[in-house]
């Protein structure tokens, strides 16, 4: 009893190694994307996809929302960012389109969406810092690029309250999103293992004059429309809506086990022959009668 919870443990510390330099990507839009979910992917391959899904320019709007330091443990619940769990999980109508990622091998850049979408959809930018709490009243028609870059998520016990806050401060800049436009939120994260993340420093260009900027700083943490969730949403993760056994390995190993029938039945059958001794000896009485006649 005692070497197998050994063993599981020794598995599971093995798991996160193997997915220590990995974080997570979602993306949710009020237009149709063909976008597919998947456990795992590289960067380059994630891109790839993404490049083709937004290469038709499907929205007016764009959020990307850069989060680095993060890891898909931090959405094991859905109090950690509740209003994207709402856009991924299908609770929000207005989304007609969603994609997530759980683990993202590599760094994808946001500068490389950036200058797609700059240059198929001919987007401007509008820069939000995320550790000020400030953006503008207003957004100007699309297409248009919302970049609202974060600071490094904190390694202390504020970890979570700092994820609520950002998750917050995306929803209000959502909202100012006229209603009849389309948009598209790209929530791009960085793990903190990556050397790159360390270093980086985000500069942001002032979009707006001060005279037209709302500074709006808010505790989402005590917001009571989103932290009265019941017992069992809290302790539900965001990837347990996810499909891990689909039909493809069910056919799979149910070929696999009729075949492994069919070779014991042919093994039991070849191995349960009993031929006599007498079968592999030269009958001569044949060849004597001959020799006296």
């Amino acid at each position: 009893m005692h070497l197998s919870r050994f063993g599981l443990l020794a598995l599971g510390a093995a798991a996160v190694d193997a997915f220590r330099d990995t974080s997570p990507f979602f993306l949710a839009s009020t237009s149709e994307i063909l976008a597919n979910s998947a456990n795992i992917k590289t960067s380059a391959s994630l891109f790839g996809d993404l490049s083709s899904a937004l290469g038709s320019c499907p929205s007016e709007y764009y959020v990307l929302v850069n989060q680095p330091g993060v890891h898909s443990s931090d959405f094991a619940t859905r109090k950690s960012a509740p209003r994207l769990g709402a856009k991924m999980l299908g609770k929000d109508k207005a989304i007609r389109s969603k994609m997530s990622v759980n683990e993202v091998a590599g760094l994808l850049e946001v500068k490389q969406i950036k200058d797609l979408l700059e240059e198929k959809c001919q987007a401007q930018t509008t820069a939000i810092d995320g550790a000020s709490g400030s953006y503008p009243s207003y957004f100007e028609s699309g297409p248009r690029i919302i970049d609202v870059e974060f600071p490094m998520l904190s390694l202390g016990s504020d970890r979570a309250d700092q994820l609520s806050s950002n998750d917050g401060l995306i929803a209000d800049i959502i909202e100012r999103i006229p209603s009849s436009s389309k948009y598209t939120l790209l929530y791009i994260t960085s793990p903190r293992e990556f050397p790159e993340t360390d270093s980086m420093v985000y500069e942001t260009e002032e979009a707006y004059p001060d005279s037209v900027r709302m500074e709006l700083k808010r505790d989402y943490s005590s917001d009571s429309s989103y932290s009265s969730a019941s017992e069992s949403d809290r302790n539900t993760s965001l990837f347990d809506e996810y499909q891990f056994f689909t039909p493809g390995l069910f056919m799979g190993f149910m070929a696999s086990f009729l075949c492994l029938i069919i070779l014991y039945i042919a093994i039991s059958a070849v191995s349960s022959l009993q031929v006599p001794y007498a079968a592999f000896e030269k009958d001569t009485s044949t060849a004597v009668q001959k020799k006296q006649q």
